[in-house]
């Protein structure tokens, strides 16, 4: 099925819509004709996005890291505005050795990418099963299937997000639900300029091995998957064969990504 059939006349629930891969995401769904209600944190960006996305999208203000916020908030806006979709984009990461980063960094991180995720879940599964049934997508990360270098608190948190999502795939499907999951490898967004400023040399060698896509086309091959009713979503050839590489051959991988950390090691000393 294709995009524009499988979104049209739906309205699909996007955390972190403002920016990135989510507004990207947002746009193609109006695009599609399809109606957009776009969650995040800061409200200023948060309606210049409303703003370009036109009168087919809504906007809320909401931290999904607060359970009771997302439980009142969310609910209620599902209740004023059925959903048909969600897609739980909004996601932060801090990169950095493991020993220099503090303990406030890990539980930033689980708290939004994947407890966001989970309170986003539970505030609007009730919406969905009242329409009928309907479609969740988590966002995980290339990160979510190989761990690297500096990624100890970030890798972790979309890990967590891949297996939550297989289980709740198992509970959701009864109730005419689907669950998806994207690994995206590093894609040309805010976020990732943000990062780059933070990552060791070495995981910088070691990403540097996976192009980096534009943010349209993670979401355009997002959407196609969802609307393929595929379950594991990786966007891009690279972010394929890596992911492929990483079940087939982990050993490979694992000297792939030695050789480049001892590489950028040198190049440091």
């Amino acid at each position: 099925m294709s995009i524009d059939t499988y979104f049209k006349g739906k309205h699909v629930f996007i955390t972190g819509g403002s920016s990135g891969i989510g507004f990207a995401a947002a746009e193609r769904v109006v695009k599609a004709g399809g109606k957009v209600t776009i969650a995040a944190r800061r409200k200023d960006v948060l309606d210049e996005a409303r703003e370009k996305l036109g009168p087919s999208a809504l906007a809320l203000q909401l931290d999904i890291a607060k359970e009771a916020e997302v439980m009142e908030k969310a609910a209620a806006h599902a209740a004023a505005h059925p959903v048909d979709m969600l897609i739980n984009n909004a996601g932060v990461v801090m990169p950095g050795r493991f020993m220099d980063l503090p303990m406030d960094q890990f539980h930033w991180m689980m708290d939004i990418n994947y407890f966001g995720t989970v309170h986003c879940c539970k505030a609007l599964i009730p919406s969905l099963q009242k329409q009928g049934g309907g479609h969740i997508l988590n966002v995980s990360s290339m990160a979510g299937a190989i761990g690297i270098y500096g990624y100890t608190a970030y890798s972790a948190t979309k890990f967590a997000l891949v297996g939550f999502s297989q289980c709740l795939r198992g509970e959701m499907w009864p109730h005419n639900i689907k669950v998806s999951v994207c690994l995206p490898p590093d894609t040309d967004t805010p976020q990732l300029a943000f990062e780059n400023q933070y990552k060791p040399a070495e995981t910088k060698a070691i990403a540097g091995n996976v192009k980096t896509m534009p943010a349209a086309a993670v979401a355009d091959s997002m959407l196609s998957g969802m609307a393929a009713g595929t379950f594991e979503i990786i966007p891009g050839f690279d972010g394929w064969s890596s992911a492929f590489a990483q079940r087939l051959v982990p050993g490979v991988v694992r000297m792939v990504c030695d050789s480049a950390q001892k590489k950028a090691g040198t190049l440091k000393a």
